[in-house]
């Protein structure tokens, strides 16, 4: 209903006045064309019954002449009545041809009453024939009488035939009949409905064009008595009258927009004069961050000195344990504070996993153990990683797996290409994750590990994935046998 009124509202008001109009003409149509197809299928159901009751009382009165002619034939056997009886036998088969015998038409009962009264005459039909002959020649007379018996069961058959036909016919009379009694009903119905159908029409006609006029003069009438501020006309015409209205709208704004130019020029200096001290405010605080910016360049440089100070003092003490961590941490923070790349070879994450490592085997002894499994004929300074992949998955090895283990693990780093694929492994023998937060991360609703905020699984397979779409990072664990965390790389 809703398209249809927005069909209606779009179209021009010349169409809705011829539409309106045609819509009287089509409903006086179709009262006429109903008036007309009742009549006519009460004509062609009552020509069709008399059709079917002539065919039968027709081959009645055929067989009855056949009969006659046939006495008159065998009792004398002369030219003329062997014509007239010959002219009889093909009247009634004329007539058996043309009986009522489609069954989609007729019906079960009466199909078969004619079929059997067809299939009987075709049966008297060739033993007629037989006797006749026979009577001519002189023989016997017997199979006359049988004859006989056989015209009077034809008689029978085609009665029954005629007594349905009959029956069926005073049935479809009562059935029209009673169309007939409540056609009168009928068109008082259509009457009705095609008035009611008439009255709808005429409001909707009126409601699209009356009502919006009488908004757009009251509209008028604010405008004349400078009244500006007031709501905007709303139609839901989209013919002439909604442009009409629209563009009274439009004038109304700009005037409105014209008498306020004077307070909005004020107002648009005083911004002016706010944005100029704000726009100082924030030059004397971009000195600061560019003040800010300078110290944080400074001081990892004065780290980056001490840390190498340090590790030359421990070599000339003959420190080495000392000079090689000092080294292993200065190698940590350069590559923290310094790379500004967001990929880097394979072979840089995995030389700064073997800094963070060496580092946390001085933290924890013997409790830690690390293994390194690379495939010798792989090229890792050709393949590319996200920064900071290897090294936070590690991490989260020994915090998470193995820091809760008094007797301490295993971290292992496994590469190797499968499939063109390079496969990165990072395994311990921690104290594993529970199975619904393992499927929570590989699910990828964790965005964040517990301690490395941005840097966790998530993120890595973000990274990846940007990279190439079919890469991905998927993590096996079970609970006290340890994690392992596998990270395809296409390339």
């Amino acid at each position: 209903m809703n398209v249809l009124r927005k069909a209606w509202l779009k179209l021009p008001i010349e169409k809705k006045t011829r539409f309106y109009s045609l819509i009287i003409v089509v409903i006086i149509l179709m009262v006429g064309v109903f008036d007309i197809s009742v009549a006519g299928m009460s004509i062609r159901n009552m020509g069709t019954i008399l059709s079917d009751l002539t065919k039968c009382a027709n081959l009645q009165a055929a067989m009855t002449a056949e009969n006659e002619a046939f006495e008159k034939y065998i009792r004398n056997d002369i030219e003329a009545n062997k014509v007239n009886y010959e002219k009889a036998c093909v009247h009634t088969r004329a007539c058996i041809s043309r009986l009522p015998y489609d069954y989609s038409r007729v019906g079960a009962e009466r199909y078969a009453r004619a079929w059997r009264v067809i299939n009987a005459y075709d049966y008297y039909e060739g033993q007629r024939e037989v006797t006749l002959s026979g009577i001519l020649h002189g023989n016997s007379f017997q199979k006359l009488y049988d004859l006989y018996e056989m015209q009077n069961n034809l008689k029978s058959y085609v009665q029954d035939l005629m007594q349905i036909t009959v029956s069926e016919a005073s049935l479809m009379y009562q059935k029209k009949l009673t169309l007939i009694e409540f056609l009168p009903f009928i068109m008082v119905a259509i009457s009705i409905t095609t008035i009611t159908l008439t009255l709808l029409f005429g409001r909707l006609f009126s409601s699209t064009l009356t009502f919006p006029l009488k908004k757009l003069a009251l509209g008028v009438r604010d405008i004349s008595e400078k009244n500006f501020d007031s709501k905007d006309i709303i139609v839901d015409n989209e013919d002439e009258i909604g442009e009409l209205v629209d563009t009274f709208n439009d004038m109304k704004h700009a005037m409105s927009e014209h008498i306020n130019t004077l307070n909005e020029n004020q107002l648009l200096n005083e911004q002016i004069h706010k944005d100029e001290l704000e726009r100082v405010e924030m030059e004397k605080q971009l000195n600061v961050a560019q003040l800010d910016l300078l110290q944080s360049q400074i001081n990892p440089h004065f780290l980056f000195n001490t840390l190498n100070v340090i590790s030359g003092m421990a070599e000339l003490e003959n420190a080495e344990t000392t000079q090689k961590m000092i080294s292993s941490l200065s190698h940590l923070f350069r590559y923290n504070l310094r790379t500004n790349a967001q990929y880097v070879s394979l072979s840089q994450e995995i030389n700064v996993l073997d800094d963070y490592m060496y580092l946390q085997q001085m933290r924890f002894g013997s409790r830690l153990v690390y293994n390194k499994d690379i495939q010798e004929d792989l090229d890792t300074t050709s393949i590319i990683v996200p920064v900071f992949m290897l090294q936070p998955m590690a991490e989260n090895s020994i915090i998470h797996g193995l820091a809760e283990k008094i007797e301490g693990g295993e971290v292992s780093l496994h590469v190797y290409k499968k499939d063109e694929a390079v496969y990165v492994e990072i395994s311990d023998t921690g104290v594993g994750i529970p199975e619904t937060k393992l499927k929570e991360i590989n699910s990828g609703k964790r965005i964040k590990t517990e301690e490395h905020a941005g840097i966790g699984f998530t993120n890595i397979t973000r990274r990846l994935k940007s990279m190439d779409e079919n890469s991905m990072v998927q993590v096996e664990s079970s609970p006290g046998e340890g994690t392992k965390v596998i990270i395809c790389i296409r390339y």
